[in-house]
This record gives C-alpha cells, sequence and structure tokens, in this order.
C-alpha cells in the first residue's frame, strides 16, 4: 500500500540538499610555455623587454645585476566569454584557452611591475603555482588550475638591470684587456670603431674580418649569433674579437671562434682543429 509523504517533508528535504555545499571543481592542467608565449597576444604584452623561460636563465642570487630577485604573480582568467582584461567577447573559453589568457594575465603582471622597477630583462621565469615552492624549473610547461568561474596561473621570475645573453659564451682568452683598444688586431679605424664599441649595452659583440674588416652588434641577446651568422651569409671569414665584458680573440687561428656553432653546448669553444 502507497503512502503518501507529508509536503513539508519534501520541502525540508529540499531545502537542506540546497544548504549542502557542492564540490567545488578545480582541474589542473600543464601547457606548453612556448605555445602560449609565441601567440600574437602574449607577444603584444612583452613587446621589446626580453623575457627568459626556466631557471637556467638566471643570474645567481648575489649578482648585482639583480633589480627584484624573486617576484611572484597571480594570473586570472574568467570561464564567461565577456571578459575586459582578457579583451574579448563572445562564447565560454575552453580549459586551455583560459588557461592561456590566465598565463596572458600573469605575463602581463610581470612585465608591468618589471617596467615599473626600471629593469632591463626579465629572467628565471617558472610556473609555481601559488608560490608553494615547487616550481617547474626548467620553464618549459606551466601548471594551470581550472575552476567552474575562473582559471588560475602562477608565474616567478627574475629583474635584472642587464638583457642577458642568449647562450652562455666562453671564458676571456686572456689575449688582451677588454679595454686594451690598442690590442685589436685592426686599422686606427677599426681600432676606433672597437672603442666606440665599448660604450655600448650589452648583450654585444665584435668581430674581426680576415680582410681587415670588422661588424659589431649590441643590446641584442643574439648578438655573437648576428656577427658571425652575418660573416657566414657573405660568404667571408671572422672571427669573435669580444663579446660582452671579455675578449675572446685568440693569437691562434685554430682557436678562435669563428662560426655560431662554436657558442653551442656548455659556452667552451673547443680548438677549430679538434672540431668535425
Amino acid at each position: 500500500m502507497l503512502r503518501s509523504v507529508p509536503l513539508s517533508l519534501v520541502t525540508c528535504a529540499a531545502v537542506l540538499a540546497a544548504a549542502m555545499p557542492a564540490h567545488a571543481r578545480n582541474e589542473t592542467f600543464m601547457l606548453s610555455v612556448h605555445d602560449a608565449f609565441h601567440k600574437n597576444r602574449a607577444r603584444e604584452i612583452v613587446g621589446d623587454l626580453p623575457v627568459r623561460f626556466g631557471e637556467a636563465g638566471a643570474p645567481a642570487p648575489a649578482s648585482a645585476d639583480i633589480v627584484r630577485a624573486d617576484v611572484l604573480v597571480e594570473g586570472v582568467a574568467a570561464a564567461g566569454g565577456d571578459d575586459p582584461r582578457q579583451h574579448r567577447i563572445g562564447p565560454p573559453l575552453t580549459d586551455d584557452e583560459r588557461c592561456v589568457h590566465a598565463f596572458d594575465d600573469a605575463l602581463a603582471k610581470l612585465v608591468a611591475a618589471a617596467r615599473e622597477a626600471g629593469a632591463a630583462a626579465i629572467v628565471g621565469v617558472v610556473s609555481d603555482y601559488k608560490g608553494e615552492d615547487r616550481p617547474m624549473r626548467d620553464g618549459a610547461q606551466f601548471e594551470c588550475h581550472a575552476g567552474g568561474v575562473r582559471s588560475y596561473v602562477w608565474l616567478r621570475g627574475q629583474f635584472v638591470r642587464a638583457v642577458p645573453t642568449a647562450r652562455a659564451l666562453p671564458p676571456a682568452t686572456g689575449f688582451a684587456a677588454l679595454a686594451d683598444v690598442d690590442a685589436v688586431p685592426l686599422s686606427d679605424a677599426g681600432k676606433e670603431r672597437y672603442r666606440h664599441f665599448l660604450t655600448l649595452p650589452s648583450p654585444r659583440a665584435f668581430v674581426v674580418y680576415e680582410d681587415g674588416n670588422w661588424r659589431f652588434y649590441a643590446k641584442d641577446p643574439e648578438a655573437a649569433t648576428k656577427a658571425l651568422d652575418y660573416c657566414a651569409r657573405q660568404g667571408q671569414r671572422c672571427w669573435l674579437y669580444a663579446a660582452d665584458d671579455r675578449v675572446l680573440w685568440s693569437a691562434e687561428v685554430a682557436r678562435r671562434i669563428g662560426s655560431a656553432a662554436q657558442l653551442a653546448g656548455n659556452g667552451t669553444a673547443a680548438p677549430a682543429a679538434d672540431r668535425p
């Protein structure tokens, strides 16, 4: 025999169910820094400010070049399609899209803080969710947490006064002091240009051509590579005389750096005769 349930009991049960806390969504995604950083929005945010990802790209903590040693920011993106901070109006974003927008938001906060601090670059940028001291040290991926309404990305980095080189340089050869203009194997005109080179900001590189000409680049993370590659495109032979704060020239031709390939690896150039 069926019995009817009093309406008051049904109403009470409904109220209790509504009062119970719902399980909050919190899904973790690991996404590519390279893919996110090379989207148009990220490039617009960064502009001409150099940004280096991965702890290997950060200077030692005691370095005098550090403006701010530890900067942690939170990036947020909304699930809805109308989000003024993300400069878009449209349908809801997918989780991956929302995570990239949260990455952009964190990147924008880092860049704004770096410019306010007068930094020349941001280095050692890693994903470190909520600053829990478990950063993704290689800088290849970033961690994103997606909730029902918002997604979050945390980035940590250092602000420095000088633009870092794109790759490690070999140690100085000891051929001459950096400021010893007379030691440069060039004509008086070439020595004068080297004197000017010494006044330019790093990253910088000065190459000497076999025929007595010269070329230099400055305030460019790829200065050494670009100088050597330019010689190669010309079909001419040249060698690095100096880069940044050191002289890399050698009296022995076989030990000079004459190609960008010699700058790869651990930053120590092998003699030309020892290379394949």
